[in-house]
């Protein structure tokens, strides 16, 4: 028991983007969020990312350092009320450079994670459940120069039940290109056996290691996080009206009738002329 609770159950979300720089180089920005009342683990020093090319090779490791962390502030979307005190969230920012040159397909960057606080109502089995946040760089087949967008704000740690959202989940792309919104399912990571990407694995019930405990980050394609029944990554959470997300502006609105820790997703995709 005392090992189980020692596999890190912390993340509470995170968001991965990139920037262009000159010639062959770019810019990797990672955000990663923890509880740090109830979490078990303090943040990655560094955190390990994986750039893959489109045939699943694994092209560079990146250690990205640890810029800086500060707790989010405790916003609520009602200010007639007092914000809990015995919630907390914590914010991680990684940067770092590499250097990618152009490639038909593309390269994805991933980072992965282990696990989530096991008060969460709307998955199976959060505790054993990982996180990824990944990025697609396009090959120049189809665009020879793109930043990716990324968003203006994090959502308010605070929801009030009965009270509706009303949150500008906006994002910001350096290019100027077409943004569409939308509800997600986030996407499942590593597991509590080896919570962390590094080599070699830190939990002693990974052994050599076996297929579920890779001392890199795996792949795309992701699979999507196991929700439990109604919910699903377009219905996330009890609310009546439900949450949505206008696609074009990125007003994240909706009525929450339960109490409760939710784990929800957001996408944003973005177009230039008609090209995703």
């Amino acid at each position: 028991m005392i090992s189980s609770q020692l596999k890190a159950t912390h993340i509470v979300g995170g968001e991965i983007y990139y920037d262009k720089l000159s010639g062959n180089d770019y810019k990797i920005t990672l955000l990663v969020y923890r509880d740090c009342i109830n979490g078990q683990a303090p943040f990655d020093n560094p955190a390990f990312i994986t750039i893959f090319d489109i045939n699943k090779n694994v092209i560079q490791t990146l250690s990205l350092p640890l810029i800086s962390q500060a707790n989010v502030p405790g916003s609520i979307n009602n200010p007639c009320i007092q914000p809990p005190n015995n919630v907390c969230v914590e914010e991680a920012v990684y940067e770092g450079n590499v250097t990618l040159p152009p490639l038909t397909g593309g390269y994805y960057i991933v980072y992965q994670r282990c696990c989530r606080n096991n008060s969460i109502l709307n998955i199976v089995n959060p505790g054993g459940t990982g996180s990824t946040y990944w990025e697609h760089i396009p090959g120049p087949e189809v665009v020879t120069s793109n930043s990716s967008p990324r968003f203006d704000k994090f959502p308010p740690i605070f929801i009030c039940n009965g009270v509706q959202i009303k949150f500008d989940h906006k994002a910001t792309d350096p290019d100027g290109d077409v943004l569409v919104y939308s509800l997600c399912s986030p996407f499942q990571g590593l597991d509590d056996c080896c919570p962390i990407v590094m080599n070699p694995p830190t939990s002693p019930s990974c052994v050599s290691p076996p297929p579920s405990c890779p001392n890199f980050n795996t792949p795309p394609p992701y699979s999507n996080i196991n929700f439990l029944s109604p919910y699903s990554g377009g219905f996330p959470m009890s609310s009546n009206p439900v949450m949505n997300i206008n696609s074009v502006t990125g007003f994240l609105n909706g009525v929450p009738d339960i109490d409760g820790q939710w784990v929800v997703g957001v996408c944003v995709q973005e177009f230039r002329g008609t090209q995703l």
